[in-house]
């Protein structure tokens, strides 16, 4: 059996170089997955930082200095949110800030473990960044990228955003095993109940998300062949559909770089026209000329290169 957690915090804002410094978690949120299933168990921890919140950090997340005035401690609720992640993977988008505070609230409990001593820990920046490359990697990208809804998104909330963060996870991964549950479980009320606003990922989307979700598909798709029995051809493909299938155009033993990469672009090229209209590939044209313009304009910001 493998527990994963998704998890994400909202807090009191962050130093200039990204640190906590200073700065306090106001709210967690976990979702938990076991063997690629949602299963309904969730935490939501909501804590007094025992300091203002920061204006900037409010206008993320919306949670004001009133509305944690009563709320416990993080002292009183450690115990609650260790015993839920323990022992489990931990995925967390952007997990270097997360950790950071999570460790800096058991420093100051005294105790002598860290978020990685009790927990496996995977970033899921890093992992979309090898599965999207190029791509902005960021939660609402990846939402549009893999069709997830994230309509109620208009402020960030920690466990809002570890529920988007899940199913984002499985769809980036090759979907969640089953979305039925036994009649046994709803009828034990063990059914999920998503965040209220939520909903599940939408069947109709616009034109640009549907054509860059086959895109991303068809590009995960000739990533690496299916291993085949001896004898057969390997195959392209994805887990989520028998429409990405087509044999794999391996590499021969004497073939030039240049001239196997033509092939593999023209495969390529091949199933996109298959699966898409020619009105759907002028508007995934269109998506991933806007997608490289940002990722360059970004990437100068980054690097300095927008000096005046």
């Amino acid at each position: 059996m493998k527990r994963q957690v998704a998890l994400d915090t909202e807090t009191t804002g962050k130093s200039d170089d990204g640190t906590p410094g200073e700065h306090r978690i106001i709210e967690v949120g976990c979702v938990e997955i076991i063997d690629r299933k949602l299963t309904g168990r969730t935490l939501q921890l909501y804590v007094n930082p025992e300091r203002p919140v920061d204006e900037e950090a409010f206008n993320v997340h919306g949670i004001s200095n009133e509305f944690l005035a009563d709320k416990p401690k993080f002292a009183q609720v450690a115990d609650k949110l260790i015993d839920f992640i323990r022992g489990s993977e931990l995925l967390i988008h952007n997990a270097k800030f997360d950790v950071g505070f999570m460790d800096k609230e058991w420093m100051l409990l005294g105790l002598d473990e860290t978020t990685e001593d009790m927990a496996t820990v995977v970033d899921t920046v890093s992992l979309a960044m090898k599965l999207c490359p190029g791509r902005q990697v960021n939660l609402d990208n990846l939402c549009n990228l893999f069709d997830v809804d994230r309509s109620a998104r208009s402020l960030h909330g920690a466990l809002l955003d570890a529920q988007i963060l899940a199913e984002v996870y499985l769809a980036m991964t090759g979907g969640q095993s089953s979305l039925e549950f036994s009649e046994v479980a709803q009828a034990k009320g063990q059914g999920f109940v998503r965040p209220e606003g939520v909903v599940l990922p939408q069947l109709m989307v616009d034109e640009k998300s549907h054509a860059s979700h086959v895109d991303m598909m068809i590009e995960i798709a000739f990533n690496k062949p299916f291993k085949t029995p001896e004898g057969q051809p390997p195959l392209s493909g994805c887990y989520w559909s028998d429409e990405y299938s087509a044999e794999y155009p391996v590499k021969g033993e004497n073939e030039a770089k240049k001239e196997y990469k033509k092939r593999l672009n023209d495969a390529i090229d091949k199933m996109h026209k298959k699966i898409l209209s020619e009105q759907q590939l002028n508007v995934l044209d269109e998506y991933l000329n806007e997608e490289k313009a940002a990722y360059k304009e970004w990437e100068d910001r980054v690097m300095g290169r927008n000096k005046k």
